[in-house]
Order: C-alpha cells, then sequence, then structure tokens
C-alpha cells in the first residue's frame, strides 16, 4: 500500500502540470456548459419583458471583453442574422458570444505559456504546439454551438409547419380572425416550441406595427422556402381577403409531401453512405482475411528458397574442400611414388 501512495505521488510530481491543465480545461468546458444551460432555459416572454439592461455572461465587463475580437460590418452582419436564426434574441448575446470566445482564447494561451515554462525545455515546443490547437479549437466553440442552435432550430421549425397551418386552418374556417388564429396556435403548439416562440413574436410584431410588416420580418428570420411560402401566403390571403383556410390546408399537405420526398431522398442516399464505413472498416478486414494465407504461403515459399540456396552454397563449399584434399592428397602420392622409382633407378645402377 506505501509503494503504490509513493509511486502515485511520484506520478503526480512528474506530471502535475498536464495534471491542472487538463483540471482548468475542463473546469471552462463546464462553466461554459452551465452558462448556455441557464440562458437556454429562461423564459422568453419575461426575458423581453423584464430585462432591459446592458449585461451578459461576465456582466459589465462583457462589451469590453467581446470588443478585443475584431469583426467587419459584413460579419456582423452575418453574425446577428445566425443569432436571430438561433433563436438567440437577447441585446447582450452578441457581446456574450464574443466574450466567451476572448476567455476561451486568452485563458489556454496563459495556461500554455505558463506549462512551457515549467516542463522540461525538450517538451516545450511540443507543449506550445498542443496549447495553440487548443486555445483555436476553444475559441470558435461558442461559434459552432450557435451554429448547431441555429440548424436544430430550423429543422424543428420546418417540421412544424405543416401542423401549424393545419391548425391555422381550422381557426380561420371556424371565424376566428387571424391574430385570434396566430395566438391560440401559439398557445396550444407545444410540441414545437421555437416555432411557438416566432409565432409569439409574430403576433407581437403585427400588433405594434402591421401583419405585413411582421410577415416579413418573420421571413427574414427563419429565411427557409416554407416560411417563406407561407408568409406569401398570409399576406396574399389579409390583402385581398381571399379564403386561406383551403389554401392554407393545401400548403400543409404540400409540405407534408415535401417531407416524404426528402426522407425517400435520404433514403436513397443511405447505401450510398454507407459504402464509406465499408471500405474504410470492412473491406481492410476482408483483405487480410483474403489474401492471409496466401501471403503465408509466399513467405514460406521465400524463406524455403533461402533456406535451400544456403544449403547449397554449403554444400558447393563443401565438394570444392573435398576436391582441394583430394587432390593434394594425389599430389602427394604421386610426388611419393617417383621418387621410390627414382632411388630404385640409382640403386640398380
Amino acid at each position: 500500500m506505501n509503494q503504490l501512495l509513493q509511486t502515485v505521488l511520484t506520478l503526480m510530481q512528474s506530471y502535475w502540470p498536464w495534471l491542472l491543465g487538463a483540471g482548468i480545461l475542463l473546469g471552462i468546458l463546464i462553466l461554459m456548459r452551465w452558462i448556455f444551460s441557464r440562458r437556454s432555459t429562461r423564459d422568453v416572454q419575461s426575458r423581453h419583458v423584464e430585462k432591459e439592461t446592458i449585461g451578459g455572461v461576465f456582466g459589465a465587463l462583457t462589451p469590453a471583453l467581446a470588443a478585443q475580437i475584431p469583426e467587419s460590418e459584413q460579419e456582423s452582419r452575418d453574425f446577428g442574422q445566425l443569432l436571430r436564426r438561433a433563436g438567440l434574441y437577447d441585446p447582450t448575446s452578441r457581446d456574450s458570444i464574443y466574450a466567451l470566445r476572448f476567455v476561451l482564447l486568452f485563458i489556454p494561451i496563459v495556461i500554455t505559456l505558463i506549462l512551457a515554462i515549467i516542463v522540461p525545455r525538450q517538451f516545450s515546443f511540443v507543449v506550445l504546439i498542443a496549447g495553440g490547437f487548443v486555445a483555436a479549437g476553444l475559441s470558435v466553440t461558442p461559434r459552432i454551438y450557435v451554429y448547431i442552435r441555429q440548424q436544430q432550430r430550423v429543422r424543428e421549425i420546418r417540421h412544424g409547419l405543416a401542423d401549424m397551418m393545419d391548425m391555422l386552418s381550422m381557426c380561420i374556417s371556424g371565424g376566428l380572425p387571424i391574430g385570434a388564429s396566430l395566438v391560440h396556435v401559439a398557445r396550444n403548439l407545444t410540441s414545437y416550441p421555437a416555432l411557438a416562440q416566432e409565432i409569439h413574436i409574430l403576433k407581437r410584431q403585427a400588433d405594434v406595427g402591421s401583419l405585413q410588416h411582421a410577415l416579413s420580418d418573420f421571413s427574414s428570420r427563419v429565411d427557409i422556402p416554407e416560411v417563406r411560402q407561407l408568409t406569401s401566403l398570409l399576406s396574399r390571403g389579409d390583402q385581398l381577403g381571399t379564403q386561406l383556410s383551403r389554401s392554407l390546408h393545401e400548403q400543409s399537405d404540400h409540405f407534408r409531401a415535401t417531407r416524404k420526398q426528402v426522407a425517400t431522398m435520404q433514403a436513397n442516399r443511405a447505401p450510398i453512405k454507407l459504402i464509406f464505413p465499408l471500405v474504410l472498416c470492412f473491406a481492410p478486414s476482408a483483405l487480410i482475411l483474403l489474401m492471409a494465407p496466401a501471403l503465408l504461403d509466399v513467405q514460406d515459399f521465400v524463406r524455403n528458397s533461402e533456406d535451400y540456396l544456403g544449403q547449397s552454397q554449403l554444400v558447393e563449399q563443401i565438394e570444392q574442400l573435398d576436391q582441394q584434399a583430394r587432390i593434394e592428397i594425389g599430389g602427394a602420392r604421386t610426388g611419393e611414388t617417383l621418387d621410390e622409382d627414382t632411388r630404385d633407378f640409382t640403386l640398380g645402377q
């Protein structure tokens, strides 16, 4: 047990800068998630009626922190439109997003510099590169959140338009005016809260100004073809006084048929999209199963060939040595025979 504690303490002393950086990063992510979840659960009506003071995520420091990230006029207009489509109508939403971007960029850079000083010199360059990537990734996280929220909100509004138009058609056919019909629909459209919020805004703008202006602003806020068709239909009915009930019912049927066609098209694309995971995941394993036996046979053949060549060379060397030995032995015997003959011939003489 003592050895385990000593090992843990040694590891903590060696890697405490990394653990500190990971803890700070985790704390930043938890804080950001808590802030956005808190802001998303606020009541929309009370937010527009009661909250008129300038503030934000960091209070009075929010505008100053947001001003540290520069942007052009075109970027400002595009981001404002993105915030509206995401349903972030709070006047402080823009400053809060930019302040969070600056904080999430500045804090990781400071932590990276501190870690680069603390860690050994051979790891400083790696820490700087990793910290730069982490800071860049965290700085764009709030904007990615806004974009994802906008996509989800537009998808929810698109899915709820057909039901909304059916409810609106029934209200108008029952004798209610357009304003009262919109209030009734927004109150009972609980399955699509984003669309209900937009209808509430549409009704309040129509009460303050005119229905034409409210419909125009509604189409610019959401900016999808289905909403433009709906606003055009309501605007034409309000101007010409035509019967809207039948037109709304037909348009809702058209929206449902369009959604069915889109779903069918996505289902037809699914087999093509499955090709990529099949190729990347299943094809290598299938190739291994199919080609492994042949590759093993080739490897055995090459290994046996090398062994055979080595044995052949060894046999040849042994044969060459044997021949040389035989030649030497044969030469020695021939010389001895010649010496004996010469000696006998000399003695005979």
